[in-house]
């Protein structure tokens, strides 16, 4: 192709950025970077190239844009639709403009469906050829970008228009072109992505079940597949559009904190985030911390649960200064600045200092079933999402989505164990801290979860119950939250 483009992934987004460099003319263009620009910047000074333009799809809902930090760092265009009323300066782009990279150009192709505004970028050589797509949202590896971020009663217009932007333009184009998206697996925002980074128009011709649907009925049927996305959705976009803090291209490590500022920062509010892994945290933990592990997706769990006002300790292994600029860095990403620091050496120096610690205990899929079998009072709280346990689960138990146990008003047994329990053990965990801050204090978790309960060939119980309707939306072009905002975590 006579052009290099390298994809930088972030994992707990499930989305990638992707640089677009052309050697011969010494440019490169930067496709929807995230917040931490210094990779970018990076990638530019490995390849001998100059960054010139930083390109947007979409106004995002998932993390905060990073083209106007590029601008600052390197006075680069930044480029968007027209129709994504940023409230800072950027070159308006429409269906039909060129953005030039040396010999090659970026056509950009209106397509509209997971936002109003939503642009994919063509590739085409010297010759007038296409040869990649940039696209975002609009298409992606056995899927498209969920359509319902404005509220159910604009979802079916919008899957529509992504419907006309899929038959009517994306898969128009010819079956070699490889498809670069932005979402992927992993992404809130394409829930049954692939987890491969890209694909070709002529693969999801074939596969893609938006692609085959027979009829546009199937089509925005399949399109509005998508479970609940986190509560930091409803400000992410307004956030884009206004402008996030600039923060400099490299972001600033969370101080280490004593255990004395730590104390100082309790007793202003803060909440303690422990990012270690489940299993360290099962073991012993500050009362009442949150169970995120940076393991895992730090920035989701934090962003559903927790408002961006509120100051946040980190808890991370006793040489945690790595994992904890790695949680830092994921919340960062959307927009949650007020990461005061980490407790300096970890559980141990709270451990030390005599402070209580609290633990779960931790047990397999098998004792589970040994002690239900013996009749033992032992309820199963399943933290799952409504589909996942819809689908199948441990007979007689509670389903509970973890996000929800904040505001829930289910009422737990008290006085006896609550066994919890997710897929595996990451969420369970995570349930575990949010049922102990509400009061629960005999908490079992299932380390191997469902998977291990499958995994002895156990009768289970699938559901075919209809899920309750969503609270009314009201008609608006701002996305709404999923639900309540969570008060008092």
């Amino acid at each position: 192709m006579g052009i290099e483009i390298c994809s930088l992934r972030s994992a707990e987004l499930g989305n990638a950025a992707h640089v677009v460099i052309e050697r011969d003319s010494g440019v490169a263009v930067v496709i929807d970077p995230v917040r931490d620009v210094g990779q970018y910047l990076e990638v530019a000074v490995g390849s001998s190239v100059e960054l010139v333009w930083a390109l947007e799809t979409h106004v995002h809902n998932d993390f905060v844009s990073g083209s106007r930090e590029l601008v600052a760092a390197s006075s680069i265009r930044l480029g968007a639709s027209g129709e994504a009323d940023l409230r800072y300066p950027y070159e308006q782009l429409g269906d039909g403009d060129d953005v030039e990279i040396g010999s090659f150009s970026l056509r950009v192709l209106a397509t509209p469906g997971h936002t109003p505004e939503h642009l994919a970028y063509l590739l085409i050589d010297s010759s007038g050829e296409p040869q990649a797509l940039f696209s975002g949202g609009a298409l992606m590896v056995g899927t498209a970008a969920r359509t319902d971020l404005f509220g159910p009663a604009l979802s079916w217009r919008f899957a529509h228009d992504l419907e006309r932007s899929l038959r009517g333009r994306i898969l128009e184009l010819p079956d070699h072109v490889v498809v670069y998206p932005t979402h992927g697996g992993g992404s809130f925002c394409a829930v049954g992505a692939d987890s491969a980074l890209t694909t070709t128009i002529g693969a999801e011709r074939v596969a893609n079940p938006l692609a085959t649907a027979r009829s546009s009925r199937q089509f925005v049927t399949r399109a509005l597949t998508a479970g609940p996305y986190p509560a930091y959705y409803a400000r992410m976009r307004s956030l884009n559009q206004a402008g996030a803090p600039l923060l400099g291209p490299k972001l600033p490590a969370p101080p280490a904190l004593s255990l004395g500022e730590v104390d100082i920062w309790l007793a202003q509010g803060a909440l303690v985030v422990d990012v270690r892994p489940a299993e360290s945290f099962r073991r012993g933990h500050i009362p009442k911390s949150l169970a995120a592990g940076a393991d895992g997706n730090v920035s989701g769990w934090v962003g559903w649960l927790v408002g961006p006002e509120r100051p946040i300790v980190l808890v991370a292994e006793s040489d945690g200064a790595t994992q904890a600029s790695e949680a830092a860095r994921q919340l960062a990403r959307i927009g949650y600045d007020r990461i005061v620091g980490f407790l300096n050496g970890g559980i141990e120096t709270w451990q030390a200092a005599g402070r209580e610690l609290t633990h779960f205990e931790s047990l397999s899929a098998a004792t589970l079933a040994k002690r239900l079998d013996a009749d033992e009072l032992l309820p199963v709280v399943d933290v799952r999402e409504a589909a996942e346990w819809h689908a199948g689960h441990i007979p007689g138990s509670v389903n509970l989505p973890a996000h929800d146990i904040p505001g829930t008003k289910t009422e737990l047994p008290r006085g006896m164990p609550l066994a919890v329990h997710c897929g595996h053990d990451y969420r369970a965990t995570l349930g575990a801290s949010l049922l102990e801050r509400a009061g629960y204090d005999q908490l079992v978790v299932l380390e191997d979860g469902w998977e291990g309960w499958v995994a002895l060939d156990h009768e289970h119980q699938r559901s075919d119950m209809p899920f309750e309707p969503h609270e009314p939306y009201e008609m608006s072009f701002e996305p709404h939250e999923p639900h309540e905002p969570v008060r008092g975590i």
